[in-house]
């Protein structure tokens, strides 16, 4: 039996049919679905020892205690009690094992439902009876069988029918069915009596003597499921629950009621066993296939332990069933929403309301308004919810949160021309949320404020943050960032610094929220352009900050450490850069040496782990789980559990793992975190706390590398390189973010190039290079490592591998192009050409073929000089479209006609560039009196000369020395 079968409509055979069908009897699904094979995730028909089988003789009808005591199994259609203890077999072992089990929970032992799955199996096996199988029920597996075929009636229609079988089928034709209504098996009258006094010493609270007599009639009749049944009940007054689970488990696999089922998952969801639960209704489900609240059940379990497909499908077959139900329909919508399928949620619902309309309640509208509403589908949303106002609602109207949508939805629609609905309509339901209590409604304030701010609407909005903000639980600095908003949208950002101030002056606020208000404030004026203002609330924030500084490595996400990043932040925007190193490094330092002693004074001193060990400790820590985590401890039937399928040296390599993590918990700190480095040394706290200290969160990174750059800045390279070095060093191990390595490396890259060390760079960018392929920042300061060393010459072994793995790296193709013109131009330009095919629009790439064209028509080997000058210039024209910037376009159009000895061109757009300053942006004037960007005051002396040799060499000596004199004046 799959999935699908469980939930088919069961039919019931008339009794004609039963009586044709006498000799043949079906084998019972459920023999199979409880086999440990099943609840492995088998289902094939070759894990069971044989089907039970209901001979012609009467046998196994014997009235004597013997038959009874030996757990004979008469019932051939499996409605009566299972067989699940043979002779001799000792139940009480059986439960010692369980119990043994379940306290220990090792994968290496069998759980309890694999014990008694293993039982029932062998139980079956020593029955040849049950082992041989009913050969009449081949037919249902092979296809019909040959008596069957000649019985048929069209046989005997045609005159084929020979009459074999009819003889033992009017033999067997005065014999009562089996199945529902055959006799039970009678209980010996010494066990009953026993049964009966347990019972009452059970009703009179004697619970160790009735456990003492239910022992006794397990030892002699264990497969009676009244003893096990009261046995559970026992256990469940001596307040054992979860023993008092195990025996109705046993007591429900012999007996097989479907209402015993149903009680044991009950029980079992109370205690937390969710996955038993599921099983225990999936076996009542197979015993009673019409029974529609186990099987809703059963699908509300499956969407709380996370799988909302197999409870959709569940839901979706008691649709059928009970079309019309408002429940099924809500829960499929919130099934498919959870799935990621909202339109089907919608159709559902909306099908539902139409189909069904008596049959609606307000939660469907409320569901249905919200899909509507994150589909931005606002005049649907309405329209529902004012169907609800007059079909659903009586004389109190629709609820509050319902009011608050409709509200939302008319402002969303105020720029729809061609809708009804506006602000005044909504300002009206808003008008029913502000009548009422703002401490029982405050989050539909805010949400009501948080779509008016949305919307544009400040004015308004900032009338609902206001009142929320009376409440002490909501003044926070996420607040008071709204109220921000709305000041800014209004233009009066003056009320909120009055707000902050009162703030920190007040003393009704904790010093938490007073130094976030002094925070907001300085930042506040620092966009508003008041350095000094922002100034003096510094000094605030410096004592409201304290004096001493926290312990970073640990205690990052602490209201200390916070206020320390924030005080940080605020000295970079300031720009006392003094400052704040004399806050930061002292922490990063202390950080660092922290994580360099922990790694020191951490590892194993037996030396390295075994590889696959270190390789077993190494998938933990990325989060690859070696079992099933949704096993619950502690139950004896856990569900679907699957087969332990890892091989025995991986079983035993992360049976080690497990002892060095709890070796490693086990340590003085308690909370270090374990783990392997690349070499296969166990590693504890140092390096692994400091990934989850000051390099795990952005502004701590930040920071680090802020201050790494500043060094750099102020020209303090020894201090800056060793700060940098240092922290790649945690940074090199693999559980470590190799990202945030490769930004340290393009630091320390820049400090070498700034102590003209450039090999170092050299070897610093080639990994970032190999990680980071399409980063035009990452390749711009590799070109400034290849400037330095003379040149693209010596790259090309790195260079050509590099672009023919990365083919579509536009910042590889211009470097392998300018590799290789220094050997060939028209390879050169075959790789400017790929780029260009990728990105025709790049004003680089343009410049680039156009300056190849030029080089290819100053050599000898050039078929056509003219034709190859125009087409240079042609780029050249396309690149002075496509870039931006006048100047620098106009000079290097100059140029290259200066290059030729198109000393007429070249004249007009080196004029072109001197009188192009009312393009650029206005600075502030420099020292030599002009307010001009450093490059362009380098471009323009630049044109300036080349222009005075042009006049030079034209014999204008006085035109050259103007020329000079004008711009060119130092």
């Amino acid at each position: 039996m799959n999935d699908d079968d469980e939930f088919l409509p069961y039919e019931e055979e008339s009794d004609e049919e039963v009586q044709d069908q006498a000799t043949i009897v079906e084998p019972d699904a459920t023999d199979y679905e409880d086999d440990e094979a099943f609840l492995r995730g088998q289902t094939d028909l070759e894990s069971d020892a044989g089907w039970e089988t209901g001979g012609d003789n009467d046998a196994a009808y014997s009235d004597t205690d013997a038959g009874f005591t030996s757990g004979a199994d008469t019932d051939a259609e499996g409605e009566g009690e299972e067989e699940l203890f043979p002779v001799g077999t000792d139940p009480m072992a059986l439960l010692d094992n369980m119990e043994h089990n379940r306290n220990t929970n090792e994968e290496k032992q069998l759980q309890p439902y694999e014990l008694l799955a293993r039982q029932r199996r062998l139980s079956r096996a020593r029955d040849p009876a049950a082992a041989a199988g009913p050969q009449a029920g081949s037919s249902d597996v092979f296809g019909a069988g040959a008596d069957q075929i000649w019985n048929e009636d069209v046989a005997e229609h045609l005159g084929l029918s020979s009459g074999r079988g009819r003889k033992r089928k009017s033999k067997n034709k005065h014999r009562p069915s089996k199945g529902k209504g055959s006799r039970t098996k009678p209980i010996p009258e010494e066990i009953s009596r026993k049964l009966g006094e347990a019972n009452l010493h059970y009703a009179n609270s004697r619970h160790q003597e009735a456990i003492a007599l239910l022992k006794a009639v397990i030892k002699e009749a264990p497969n009676l499921p009244a003893a096990w049944h009261t046995m559970g009940w026992v256990h469940e007054a001596r307040g054992n629950m979860q023993k008092a689970l195990d025996f109705f488990m046993v007591s429900a696999h012999l007996s097989k009621d479907s209402q015993e089922w149903k009680r044991i998952a009950k029980l079992s969801t109370e205690q937390g066993h969710l996955r038993q639960a599921i099983y225990c209704y999936k076996n009542a489900i197979n015993h009673d296939k019409s029974d529609l609240d186990a099987k809703w059940d059963k699908a509300v379990l499956h969407d709380t332990i996370g799988e909302p497909r197999k409870a959709l499908k569940a839901v979706n077959q008691i649709a059928l069933v009970r079309p019309g139900d408002v429940e099924i329909a809500k829960q499929q919508a919130r099934l498919h929403h959870r799935l990621g399928n909202a339109a089907e949620a919608k159709d559902i619902l909306q099908t539902h309301l139409h189909s069904h309309p008596t049959a609606v309640d307000l939660e469907l509208i409320n569901i249905l308004a919200e899909l509507y509403m994150n589909a931005e589908e606002w005049s649907l949303a309405v329209d529902n919810i004012q169907y609800a106002n007059t079909q659903l609602c009586g004389p109190t109207g629709l609820p509050i949160d319902l009011q608050v949508k409709a509200g939302i939805c008319c402002a969303h629609l105020e720029a729809d021309s061609d809708s009804q609905h506006g602000m005044h309509e909504a300002q009206r339901y808003f008008d029913q949320l502000l009548e009422l209590p703002l401490a029982d409604n405050a989050d539909l304030w805010l949400t009501v404020a948080d779509e008016l701010l949305q919307l544009q609407h400040a004015e308004e909005a900032l009338q609902f943050y206001k009142r929320v903000q009376e409440l002490p639980e909501y003044n926070d600095k996420e607040l008071w960032s709204k109220i921000a908003e709305c000041h800014e949208a209004l233009g009066t950002e003056e009320e909120m610094v009055t707000m902050y101030e009162a703030i920190m002056q007040g003393n009704a606020f904790p010093a938490a929220l007073q130094h976030d208000a002094a925070v907001a404030l300085t930042h506040l004026h620092l966009d508003a352009g008041d350095t000094l203002a922002a100034e003096q609330v510094m000094s605030l924030v410096n004592e409201l900050g304290g004096a001493e500084e926290p312990d970073v490595f640990h205690d990052t996400d602490s209201q200390d450490g916070q206020a320390l990043f924030h005080r940080a932040g605020l000295m970079l925007r300031l720009g006392k850069q003094d400052n704040f190193l004399e806050l930061m490094l002292p922490v990063i330092g202390d950080s660092i040496r922290q994580a360099e002693q922990h790694e020191e004074g951490h590892a194993d001193p037996a030396g390295p782990l075994d590889p696959s060990i270190a390789k077993a400790l190494r998938r933990r820590q990325r989060g690859i789980s070696s079992k099933k985590d949704l096993e619950e401890a502690g139950t004896v039937f856990k569900g679907y559990t699957t087969r332990d399928r890892r091989r025995a040296h991986v079983k035993e390599a992360d049976e080690a793992a497990e002892a060095v993590l709890a070796a490693g918990a086990g340590t003085p700190h308690g909370s270090e975190v374990v783990t392997a480095s690349a070499d296969g040394t166990v590693l504890t706290g140092g390096l692994a706390a400091a990934g989850a200290g000051l390099f795990k969160q952005d502004t701590e990174f930040s920071m680090l590398v802020q201050a790494g750059r500043m060094l750099l800045q102020l020209g303090r390279l020894a201090e800056a390189k060793t700060l940098i070095q240092s922290s790649i060093r945690l940074f090199a191990k693999r559980w470590m973010d190799k990202s945030r390595r490769d930004v340290l490396q393009m630091v320390l890259a820049e400090i070498h190039i700034a102590g003209q060390e450039f090999g170092a760079a050299y070897e610093a960018l080639k990994p970032v290079c190999y990680r980071w392929p399409s980063s035009i920042r990452v390749w711009n300061t590799y070109c400034r490592v290849l400037a330095g060393m003379g040149g693209t010459k010596h790259s090309a072994k790195f260079l050509l591998p590099m672009r023919a793995k990365h083919p579509s790296s536009l910042p590889l193709m211009l470097l392998a192009a300018h590799s290789l013109s220094q050997t060939s131009h028209t390879q050169a330009l075959g790789e400017f050409f790929h780029a260009y095919r990728l990105n025709p629009h790049e004003p680089l790439t343009l410049l680039c073929i156009a300056l190849a064209y030029i080089q290819q028509a100053m050599t000898r080997k050039v078929d056509d000089r003219n034709r190859t000058i125009l087409q240079a210039f042609a780029f050249l024209q396309e690149y002075a479209q496509y870039r931006e910037d006048a100047l620098e376009s106009n000079y290097n159009v100059g140029r290259a006609a200066h290059h030729l000895g198109l000393v007429h061109i070249a004249a007009q757009y080196y004029h072109k560039c001197l009188n192009s300053t009312s393009s650029l942006p206005s600075l502030p004037a420099n020292e030599e009196g002009q307010g001009l960007p450093l490059h362009a005051a380098t471009l323009m002396r630049e044109a300036a000369f080349n222009l005075s040799l042009i006049y030079r060499g034209a014999g204008a000596d006085d035109l050259a020395r103007q020329v000079l004199r004008q711009h060119v004046t130092i």
